[in-house]
Formats: structure tokens, sequence, C-alpha cells
């Protein structure tokens, strides 16, 4: 076979790649926070964990040291070498847990000198703490989420299960606009047309008539955006956050969901808006009315009754002030506050997404969201200890993750936007500024550096359970992002469902739901089968019950083995099983192609099969041969 230049030129590169990551044996030197690498990934405050080093046999590392800070102060314990296999030598030491969090690296002597051994990777010189591996003292693991894959639906407009609730036109005004209720499949209104007072329908019962798809999607787990009494279709600006808007059928329809979904061996989690409530709420309206209204203090006024402090301007939502104490009382310390009231019989929902969480507790010189997401984790906890706890937030969101505030967050900087940014060179999901947006593909070196960077910094027990998605009713959907080029959405879901976290499917993605930015990524879900993409649905359910079965994808570590140009391999490790993922979204057919394993502690002689086709091959001469990989190929191997 003849290749082109460019194609030539690709297989020269991974060929010479190949041999400069062979030589660089001691990128084979891992750890990680799984069950592989730490006897007890959830230890106990005053328990003593061992710790294992997995260390090339070749790298000439002659001593080894576990280095902890204990109160602040300097403490080594020095490593014996345990056991060998083929290719690796394991060193083996002890960490005593004394703090909340306990930071630990490695140093390791060499032939070659001393380097130090962190979450971030290998490094000649000493390294900020923030890169340190975390271990969490008595952490409040939901650990049921590491099993579950999510579903995230938009109520109105998933499933009209009773038209008798349906709001009719013209039934409230709000903003100038009135009420008008559309026909299913109609594409929704723009903002400045329908004032988000567009309505289809959608409603708890609904969903509830549609869990037989969802489990045979092999989804087990639902996010809800807001279902609480609203005057909008989106329903994030809240009039009583103790009703269910009765549009979507009450209270009563949220008891017989969850009641359905429990049966069913399924979770349920709820959107919450603790950055703000509507203008027409009750705690509002008063305190706009009343300087000494019981809820006065609860928004920030510098001129009654219309000069407020609000979310980003709009003046339809009003902040909440988090310095007053009765209102963090009845938002999460009372017993019968919101967040506590839900996950009480008979709603026993499972957890909150909490909106805004980027912003919740902020207001210039007043910055109170670590006390408060402190306390309303304490408060949430308390209540339900495997509730799941995430927040949104398009930024960084790492400070929030340290063990003592969020479950997770919506990983969009740790997952969503650089998967983007590689499968489609796209980086802004909202498009709300639209000449920011980076056109370029991230190339695979700089995604896993990306991934790398944002994972190093948080402990690993909650890198496994952070909010992984394609894209969410915020967002463009993945199937526009990628300009309909479904084999990179199949690409992008391979890797959702391998790569750590808790993966979420946005509703309709798996029938090949096209949507721009919002409101058109909220349209209908279409029951007509005529209009669905089986294809692609069937790829779904089949890479689901992967997520769900493969124990290296449920409980496994993760080691980033290849980036180059357009193809990232990585390696998903538990005790019970190993598994090689190869991603390739570049435009050329690549030949021949060598990719390096041996770093991975993978032996010669080992045998991979993909889960995904019918493919096999063998470990030679430190890595394995591919004869083709076309553009959008996803390969899962499972190591025998």
């Amino acid at each position: 076979m003849v290749l082109s230049s460019a194609r030539r030129s690709t297989t020269r590169c991974l060929w010479r790649c190949s041999k400069k990551m062979t030589n660089h044996i001691m990128q084979g030197i891992h750890h990680d926070g799984s069950a592989v690498y730490v006897s007890n990934p959830l230890p106990k405050l005053g328990e003593t964990v061992e710790l294992r080093l997995r260390v090339p046999q070749d790298a000439g590392v002659l001593r080894v040291f576990i280095r902890s800070t204990p109160d602040g102060e300097e403490h080594w314990e020095a490593m014996e070498k345990a056991e060998s296999d083929q290719v690796s030598d394991f060193w083996v030491g002890s960490l005593k847990i004394t703090m909340p969090v306990n930071p630990y690296c490695f140093k390791l002597i060499s032939e070659n000198g001393g380097y130090y051994y962190n979450a971030l990777g290998l490094f000649p010189h000493d390294m900020p703490d923030v890169y340190k591996f975390k271990l969490l003292a008595n952490w409040d693991a939901p650990e049921w989420v590491l099993g579950s894959v999510f579903y995230q639906i938009f109520p109105d407009r998933f499933c009209n299960g009773d038209p008798s609730l349906n709001p009719k036109d013209g039934e409230w005004s709000y903003k100038g606009k009135a009420v008008k209720l559309r026909q299913w499949g109609e594409p929704p209104l723009p903002w400045t047309e329908s004032g988000s007072l567009d309505f289809y329908g959608g409603d708890l019962v609904g969903i509830q008539q549609k869990l037989d798809y969802l489990q045979e999607l092999g989804v087990n787990a639902i996010y809800l955006n807001p279902i609480f009494k609203s005057l909008s279709n989106h329903r994030y600006n809240i009039d009583d956050f103790f009703q269910v808007d009765e549009h979507l059928g009450g209270n009563e329809a949220l008891v017989a969901l969850s009641d359905a979904m429990h049966a069913r061996d399924m979770r349920i989690v709820l959107d919450l808006t603790p950055n703000h409530t509507s203008n027409t709420h009750p705690w509002f309206t008063a305190a706009q009315k009343d300087p000494n209204a019981e809820t006065a203090d609860f928004y920030t006024f510098y001129n009654r009754p219309d000069d407020y402090l609000a979310w980003l301007d709009v003046p339809t939502l009003p902040k909440l002030n988090y310095s007053s104490q009765k209102l963090r009382n009845w938002m999460y310390r009372n017993d019968d506050s919101v967040m506590r009231y839900w996950l009480k019989a008979p709603y026993n929902i499972d957890g909150w997404r909490l909106d805004v969480y980027n912003m919740t507790a902020k207001q210039g010189a007043l910055q109170l969201s670590k006390s408060v997401g402190q306390e309303m984790r304490q408060a949430v906890k308390a209540e339900k200890p495997e509730a799941y706890l995430f927040g949104e937030h398009f930024f960084d969101g790492t400070p929030h993750l340290q063990g003592d505030e969020l479950d997770a967050t919506m990983n969009y900087r740790g997952f969503n936007i650089p998967l983007w940014h590689w499968l489609a060179g796209y980086d802004n999901g909202t498009e709300w500024r639209p000449e920011t947006v980076d056109h370029r593909h991230l190339s695979s070196e700089a995604l896993v550096g990306q991934l790398k960077q944002f994972a190093a910094v948080i402990p690993w027990v909650i890198t496994r359970q952070q909010f992984n998605q394609l894209c969410s009713h915020d967002t463009t959907r993945i199937l526009n992002i990628v300009k309909g080029d479904k084999a990179l959405v199949k690409l992008g879901v391979a890797m959702l469902m391998t790569y750590p976290g808790v993966p979420c499917v946005y509703y309709g993605d798996e029938i090949g739901m096209p949507g721009g930015k919002d409101p058109d990524n909220r349209r209908t879900m279409p029951w007509d089968e005529a209009e669905w993409d089986h294809d692609l649905l069937t790829f779904y359910k089949r890479i689901i019950r992967l997520r769900r079965t493969a124990p290296a994808l449920i409980e496994g570590g993760l080691q980033h083995l290849y980036a180059q140009g357009g193809l990232w391999v990585f390696l998903r490790e538990s005790k019970a099983q190993r598994l090689v993922i190869v991603g390739y979204r570049g435009d050329d057919t690549l030949n021949d192609v060598m990719i390096p394993l041996r770093h991975g502690g993978i032996a010669d002689g080992t045998e991979l099969v993909d889960l995904l086709g019918n493919m096999s091959a063998c470990v030679e001469q430190g890595g394995v041969r591919i004869h083709t990989i076309k553009h959008g190929d996803a390969f899962i191997f499972e190591l025998h």
C-alpha cells in the first residue's frame, strides 16, 4: 500500500514517539487512589493504609520513600520492594491517616538521581502540595454513583403523560409575555419571542411512563432540571421550594415517580437554585415591601423596592444573601429546611444538583461560599449520608472538591470542554461569547494535559464521582458540536463511558437529537421511533451496559498511556480487570500503528480483546500493533 505524505508523516511520528516513550522508562512509574494501589481508598481516621507504587524493573530505582505532612510537619516512610512481575516491581509502604485530608507523594532515589512522584506525574524537583495525592478520612462517599449512568431530563420536553396538567394559553403572564402551549415537536421559540413561556406539557407522569424505555437504554439514575413551582418552562426562577409545580403533577407525582424508580433500583436527583429565587417568590415580595419583614435580610437591597442585587443583573432572579443566618436555617440547617425536606420520606430523593454553585454565597466583598458549602454538605449528609451532592461549575471548581463541600461538580473544565475541543475544535458549548471560541482542534497531548491538571488537585475518590457529560440543557448538543459527524459522536460517547467519573446522557442524545444553543437544545423528545437513529441507540445501549458491568470502569484507576496528534490511549485498572481504551479523532486513516504499553505494566504476550468489536491482538516488543485506525474509531481492549 502506498501512503499519502501526510499518512507517512503520521506513521513515522507514531514510531518515533513510540521509541521515545520506550526509552523513557521512568514514565512507567504509577500510583493512583484506586484499590489496586491503596489498601482502603475510604479509610477511617486513625487507620493505617498500605500504599503500592509500580516501578519498571529497568528504571534503576534503588530506594523509595513516602513523604507525608501530618499536622504540617514532614514525615518520611521507607518503602520495600514487595513483589515483581515480568515488567514491574511493586514497592509497598504504610501511611497513617491522622487528618481529614492526608496528602502524600513519593520520592525515588535512582541511579540517575532523585525524583518526586505526585498526582501530576514524575519530576526531578519538588512540587507544591496542591499536586500531592490525597486520602480523605471518614469520607461520606455516595458509592452507588460509581455504578450509575445518569440520564438528564428537562421535564417540560420529555413526555406528556397527562394532558390535563398542561398549562393553558394565556393562563398567566410574566415579563410582558403570556403562556403559550405549543404542539409536541414544534421547535422552541427564541427567548425574545417566548419569554420562556412556551410550554409543551411534559410532566413527571410522563417520565414515570417511560421508565421501561430508560431501563432498556441501561441508565439507572435520573437528574431532573427544576421541578418546583415556577412561572417559566425552565423553572430556574422558583416561586416555592416546597411545592412541585402543579403542571408537572404536584408533590404526589414526585412521590409516585420516586417510588417507581426505587422499586426498579434507580435513583433520582433534583435541581435546586440556592443562589437565587424568582422575583415573585413570597420570600422576596415580602422583603421588597417591608424592610422589617422576616425575610428582609435574605436579599441585598440598595434602594427598595426595585434596586437590589440580582444574578447577573437579571431582575427576575434576585440573589440570596447568606450573611442571613435565618436564610441558612431555612435553606439547609433546620430539620424541615429545603435541602433536607426532599431527602426525607415520602419523597426520598437521592441527591441535589446545585445550580450556579460557582456564584452561590458570593457577592463582592462578601465571600461566604466556603462556609456555606461546608454547612450544606454537613446538613445533607446528616440527613442522608449516601446522598449525591454536586454543583454546576463551568470553570475551576476544584477548590470546592477538597473533601469538605461537594461530592462532585458538573465537570466542564475537567472533562466536557476539553473533550469538545479535542473532538471538534470547539471550546465553548454555551456560545454566549462566540468570538472567544477556539476553533483549532486540541491536540491529544494538550487534552491529556488539561485532564491531568484538573484531576491532580483533587482526591481520587472525588475524581471517580465527578459528573461528566457530553452536553446539557445549557450547551449545544453533541451532534451539533461535531457538525453531524456520527463517528465523532460515538467516539465521544465511548470516552464518556470509559473515563473516570459518573457519566450522564442528555435526553435524546441517544437517538441522535440535534440542537443548537439554548433554547434549541431543549426540543421535545420524539417518541415516533421512525425519527430515531437506531444505529446510534444500539451503540449507546451496548456501551452503557459495558460501563455498568466492567469492574475496571466502575472502580478502576487511571493511567494515561499515549497522547499524540489525534490519538489518545489510557488504562483503566481494577483488581479484577484491566482495560486499554484507544480513541482516534483524526481525519486520516492510520496504518500499522504501534502503541506502546509496557509503561502501563503490560507484559509481552498479553492478549488484548476489543469489547466493542471482533479484533484481538497480542503485546509484542512492549506495545500492540493495530493495522488500521479510522476516523472516530474507539477500541476498548480487555487484557488477558
